[in-house]
């Protein structure tokens, strides 16, 4: 029986210090689906902003903007985005709580020029930048609609008052002391999984996770069998079935051959 097997990318498929994608990994998920099996990416990133390395991996499926979108060979067969006048909103609050904030859309990366750039937003829009995505000032920028963003930090913002604002309509991920994702109500990774299995009628005993990071443990919880990665959380390691190798060291390759899936 064809099991399904759910990839998060960040930490899993592509090593986070080196940005290298393992050739054993790429040969894991071609091996997957040549066995007959579903190889699916659950990420957190807008289809538009995976790594254009990781697209032309042999993927069947895609879960993207935890759970906004959801693709299946190639056919979008779920979106859900905020809509124009929420993104308005959401910009216009950020800027009166100083906010430090980065919106992501189909192809682009926007930030507010008026507030402090921060370390880690500096080294994603570097990344997207080299990938051929636009990334620009809010300030420059007639389309402002996007489909999540994240905020940081800056000196005397007002958090827990944009935090308060905007939770009527989003869920809001802490993530670190500084950095907060915010993903559209109704959606998670979990959410997306269950969405997706619901189209394909799959028993939970059939599905497996492999993952990293905190973000990760709502897609274990849906999950029949969970793998984390050697150098991932500790948190997360807990909580998986198995702990396989490092990324490097031929994490997903070892761990779905521990399975017997290649």
């Amino acid at each position: 029986m064809s099991k399904y097997v759910f990839f998060d990318i960040d930490g899993t498929v592509v090593d986070y210090g080196t940005q290298i994608i393992p050739e054993s990994a790429a040969e894991a998920i071609r091996l997957l689906k040549k066995n007959g099996h579903l190889p699916i990416v659950n990420t957190g990133r807008p289809i538009g902003h995976v790594d254009p390395r990781v697209q032309k991996l042999d993927f069947s499926g895609w879960i993207c903007s935890c759970g906004m979108e959801l693709i299946l060979d190639g056919e979008m067969i779920y979106k859900d985005y905020p809509t124009l006048e929420e993104c308005h909103y959401i910009l216009e609050l950020a800027h009166r709580c100083r906010m430090a904030i980065q919106t992501e859309g189909h192809d682009s990366l926007l930030f507010d020029a008026d507030m402090p750039y921060h370390a880690l937003g500096l080294r994603e829009a570097e990344r997207l930048a080299a990938q051929g995505l636009r990334v620009a000032p809010i300030q420059e920028t007639e389309d402002l609609q996007f489909i999540k963003f994240v905020s940081y930090d800056t000196p005397g913002c007002l958090r827990d008052e944009f935090l308060q604002g905007i939770s009527s309509s989003f869920d809001s991920i802490i993530r670190g002391n500084t950095l907060v994702e915010y993903v559209k109500k109704g959606h998670s990774k979990a959410e997306g999984m269950e969405r997706f299995l619901k189209e394909l009628h799959v028993p939970k005993e059939e599905i497996f996770a492999i993952g990293d990071s905190e973000n990760d443990l709502p897609m274990f919880a849906m999950a029949g069998h969970t793998i984390c990665l050697g150098d991932g959380v500790e948190s997360v390691k807990a909580a998986a079935d198995y702990v396989t190798d490092p990324v490097l060291g031929d994490g997903v390759f070892n761990a779905l051959r521990h399975y017997g899936l290649i």
